[in-house]
């Protein structure tokens, strides 16, 4: 059976002879099978000092945190191999350094090593849920001193974005991308065989109402089809009148007169389509010494009728009365009936016959 490796980084803050320095320090333990009694050993390996007085380092480790009965002198190696620790127990271990004068710096700071027969873990939360527009979340991690633990991800959408491993007590840092499709989806974030379950809705469906207006009559299609549509969807709407209306314009989620009108769903939307009658114009005049009724551009909805009535003045009678240019006789009321186009009629008068005994 090969070696279980793990790997620890720490930072070492230590006083020595009134200056201050950092040194990074990486604890390599190297654990062979259970079978082998008192078989563990752990190699810790560190950056050397810039300091041209240090003389060497040593290595402090106890089966207690902040006690450490057993100290090892590595001489100036940035390296140590301890062996002969016990299979199946915890380690603490600390680091520090002397200078040629035997003066010792304080202990760095302390990394534990646990092995897996001693690591128990568990999350907090086990489940998040997030809309459709994603988010941010953390986890933590709740486990002994010195286990180490690795976050790993099943779904591309579900991002680890710091604290990815790690040992003892942490907190995984992770977002979810925003979900554009109509469906909720759901990944998880595993450490150390515990599972977080990460839910997320669907977009939300954008309605779309398609009102008429006018007095007029039409159609308005929608393409595609139907009434609720994903975020981000296009949708092209194209308003038909009918034989006997004019489109007269669009109000609403939509503006203007142009076809079709293209929207992307994003919100709640209205959109009115207004559709007229369709009108033609009947242009009614009179001569002098007598009135027609109406009068002037009467507007005529397409299809319908209208009457007009002739009256001569006082003393006089109707002459003609002439509809598009054609004379039709002294009549004193003329009807359009089934108006399809525009029209005129003029109506003239003359003195009336006297008679005297």
């Amino acid at each position: 059976m090969g070696l279980r490796k793990a790997v620890f980084f720490i930072a070492l803050r230590a006083h020595f002879r009134s200056s201050h320095f950092i040194l990074l320090v990486a604890f390599i333990l190297f654990c062979p099978p259970a079978s082998k009694a008192h078989a563990a050993q752990v190699t810790l390996a560190w950056d050397a000092s810039t300091d041209p007085n240090i003389a060497g380092y040593k290595v402090y480790y106890g089966n207690a945190s902040g006690s450490y009965p057993t100290v090892v002198d590595a001489g100036k190696q940035t390296s140590c191999t301890v062996t002969n620790l016990s299979e199946g127990m915890a380690y603490y271990f600390a680091v520090t350094e002397y200078d040629k004068s035997s003066q010792e710096s304080g202990y760095s700071n302390e990394v534990v090593y646990a092995p897996p027969s001693l690591c128990t873990f568990s999350l907090s939360p086990t489940a998040n849920s997030f809309n459709s527009t994603g988010g941010a979340g953390t986890v933590g991690v709740i486990t002994q001193a010195g286990c180490a633990w690795t976050a790993k991800r099943n779904v591309s959408w579900l991002i680890i974005t710091s604290n990815s491993s790690g040992a003892g007590n942490g907190t995984v840092n992770y977002s979810v991308l925003s979900n554009s499709d109509g469906t909720s989806r759901t990944g998880t974030v595993t450490v150390a065989g515990k599972i977080l379950t990460v839910s997320q809705s669907a977009v939300s469906p954008y309605s779309l109402t398609v009102a008429k207006a006018g007095n007029g009559n039409g159609t308005v299609s929608v393409n595609p089809a139907g009434s609720t549509f994903t975020g981000g969807t296009v949708v092209t709407l194209t308003a038909t009148p009918d034989a006997n209306s004019v489109f007269a314009g669009w109000s609403g989620g939509c503006s203007g007169t142009l076809l079709p009108c293209t929207i992307t769903r994003n919100s709640n939307t209205l959109v009115t389509a207004t559709f007229n009658i369709q009108r033609s114009t009947i242009t009614a005049r009179a001569g002098a010494n007598g009135s027609i009724s109406p009068a002037g551009a009467v507007a005529v909805g397409l299809g319908a009728s209208q009457a007009f009535r002739i009256t001569p003045n006082l003393g006089y009678r109707i002459a003609d009365v002439k509809v598009d240019g054609v004379s039709i006789g002294n009549t004193s009321s003329y009807l359009f009936g089934n108006v399809m186009s525009n029209h005129t009629i003029d109506a003239s008068f003359t003195p009336a016959n006297r008679f005297w005994r």
